[in-house]
């Protein structure tokens, strides 16, 4: 206290300046409409710029959240959308609501192997189990290879063996889905009859017609269609509509019936 004192008092005469200073501005910003408009608009600029600051550095602190709330937002946005589809075909490929719509984070993600793969945070104590389709923000992902009891390993489309059953949109002819071991951004469309019209920008989906995938799950878009002169179907490449470069959460889907089906396939393999 006896060090304020004296600090106030060795340099008293520059506070009182600083305070008449301060009166005569207030006075004159009073007084007088243009400098006082000057000044509250400056002020508020100001003010304005600090509080923008402050919101972008605590945005930037909560990304991590806010990542969290958007993925458990999509899973639910998911499920309504799948709820509340009423196709015949839908009806008979519902998914199982205790398994619909679980998220999970990728921790390791593999792009430039013939064979990739992914782990994510999620295994078989969170309702994960073998089989399950799995999709991204943005479309397909893979399917559920192997789980532990908090881990599973996924089967990338971007596998050599990986063939997925497809849709071309605009016509709704089945064709297929292949990855050919280059670009991890691109895939290509096989077995399209040469007799129907394709177009880059048509867009390619699930068919449905599996018991990994529903109907109409977005695989990508089309980028490249040649044909040759001899050829019985169109050589097609398509960009992926999901980006495994930057592919942080998936969600993962169980058809019900999924075993039924699976078992009736391997009694055909078997015949």
């Amino acid at each position: 206290m006896e060090r304020l004192l004296q600090f106030l008092y060795k340099y008293r005469t520059f506070i009182l300046l600083l305070v008449l200073e301060g009166i005569c501005f207030w006075i004159i910003v009073k007084s007088n409409n243009y400098q006082g408009a000057k000044y509250f608009t400056s002020s508020n600029r100001l003010v304005a710029s600090m509080a923008s600051t402050s919101d972008q550095i605590g945005d930037y602190f909560n990304l991590a959240d806010q990542n969290k709330r958007l993925a458990e937002e999509n899973a639910r946005l998911r499920q309504r959308l799948l709820d509340i589809t009423d196709s015949v075909f839908m009806a008979e490929l519902l998914l199982d609501s205790s398994h619909l719509g679980v998220k999970a984070k990728v921790i390791d993600n593999s792009l430039f192997f013939r064979n990739n793969y992914l782990t994510i945070n999620k295994g078989s104590v969170h309702g994960v189990e073998p089989g399950m389709g799995v999709v991204g923000p943005d479309g397909i992902v893979g399917q559920v290879l192997n789980t532990t009891e908090n881990y599973a390993t996924i089967t990338s489309v971007l596998h050599g063996k990986s063939m997925v059953s497809a849709n071309h949109m605009p016509t709704g002819t089945l064709c297929s889905v292949v990855w050919k071991g280059e670009d991890p951004l691109y895939a290509n469309l096989e077995y399209l009859p040469r007799h129907i019209s394709i177009a880059p920008g048509d867009l390619i989906s699930t068919s449905g017609y599996n018991s990994i995938f529903p109907e109409d799950e977005l695989i990508g878009v089309v980028t490249e269609v040649h044909l040759e002169d001899d050829a019985t179907f169109y050589d097609v490449k398509i960009k992926l509509a999901t980006n495994f470069y930057s592919l942080t959460h998936v969600y993962l889907l169980y058809l019900t019936g999924q075993e039924e089906i699976d078992s009736l396939n391997v009694n055909l393999e078997n015949e």
